[in-house]
């Protein structure tokens, strides 16, 4: 698309390009815009690269701030030192009981005022979600003082301990879908995830249920889009589960499991070969979907964990092997030509 020889060309960005391009297509086929007029208006558009210049006045701006806030952490550190060890020392004095009433109290109080905070000033959201943050933070606390005072832990009285842990990941969930707030939804599943790693840990087919545990939350992340209350806290979601599919993917690629699909232990090869694929199928799937669907989370995630898998095989193939001074000398020079690469894709870009 190139503008006309009388007329002022538009500037716009390949992506910026197209979108515009659809939507006058749209607007020609529903008879709103005439298909000249689709055709002039396309004619005025310039494509342009997009700048990705580095901001050396806003990266020199926070590096001083950065630094006086260093300064200032150093002073209140040597405060903190003196005065706060004694104030700790005179709470953890306090019966547990007592510590547990005044922390739910706190935590219900500060989830309150966030609350209100959000019907009175709507558009201050990131302040909003900070006290509600705080609330969750609170809340965690609350968590650890009844854990201290039904004695529970990993090694002690384990189930009581993991009805804690996924009690206060169930609050932190609707705490986040009720206020929105994707730190607090974040913070649940890492909760969600803990638990689920210690409860089923003791199982042989650990590695395979956390496989099947990401493949759940990606699903249940694409139908969280079609409800109002959980629209926002989609994209999050389905990070998680990208996160936890591909590390267990990962895992077991190298280390397999000796109870999926074969009994034998002379047949772990077949099975880490099965998981390899899986790994490296996965991954290419979440390529094709971030370039199809132009989604550069998919895509991500896909160039991410294909580079890992490539190098976890080069690892697992050649370590024993070689020399080890020649692996890394090899390996370097591997990255040295990737890095070659990109810097020449680079100056190629900027050239046109």
């Amino acid at each position: 698309m190139a503008a006309n020889g009388g007329q002022q060309p538009v500037e716009l960005t390949a992506s910026q390009a197209r979108a515009l391009q659809s939507a006058l297509r749209q607007w020609s086929s529903a008879k709103l815009v005439s298909p000249d007029l689709v055709s002039d208006l396309l004619a005025t558009v310039q494509v342009v690269e997009e700048k990705h210049d580095f901001e050396w006045q806003k990266f020199a701006k926070y590096a001083f701030r950065l630094a006086i806030l260093c300064l200032a952490f150093a002073g209140l550190n040597i405060i903190f030192e003196l005065v706060f060890p004694r104030i700790i020392d005179r709470i953890l004095a306090l019966p547990v009981v007592l510590r547990l009433i005044t922390t739910v109290g706190a935590a219900i109080a500060v989830h309150a005022w966030g609350y209100q905070r959000s019907l009175a000033k709507p558009a201050e959201r990131h302040l909003n979600e900070a006290i509600h943050s705080l609330g969750a933070l609170v809340f965690a606390l609350a968590a650890m003082q009844l854990g201290k005072h039904l004695e529970c832990g990993i090694r002690t009285n384990r189930e009581v301990f993991y009805a804690i842990l996924i009690s206060l990941a169930s609050t932190y969930g609707v705490v986040a879908v009720l206020v929105k707030s994707n730190l607090i939804w974040s913070c649940g599943m890492i909760l969600l995830d803990t638990w689920f790693s210690l409860r089923v840990a003791k199982f042989d087919l650990y590695p395979t249920r956390s496989v099947l545990l990401g493949i759940t939350i990606c699903v249940a992340a694409y139908l969280m889009r079609y409800f109002r209350y959980t629209v926002e806290l989609w994209s999050t979601t389905r990070i998680w589960g990208m996160l936890f599919l591909f590390n267990s993917l990962w895992y077991l690629s190298i280390l397999g499991t000796n109870n999926f699909f074969f009994t034998d232990y002379q047949q772990g090869q077949r099975m880490q070969l099965f998981w390899c694929l899986s790994f490296f199928f996965a991954a290419a799937f979440s390529v094709w979907h971030g370039l199809k669907f132009r989604d550069s989370t998919t895509k991500g995630f896909g160039i991410v964990y294909l580079g890992i898998n490539l190098f976890s095989r080069f690892f697992s193939s050649s370590w024993p092997a070689w020399y080890q001074p020649t692996f890394i000398t090899v390996l370097a020079a591997l990255l040295a030509l990737l890095g070659r690469y990109a810097e020449r894709m680079h100056i190629l870009l900027q050239v046109k």
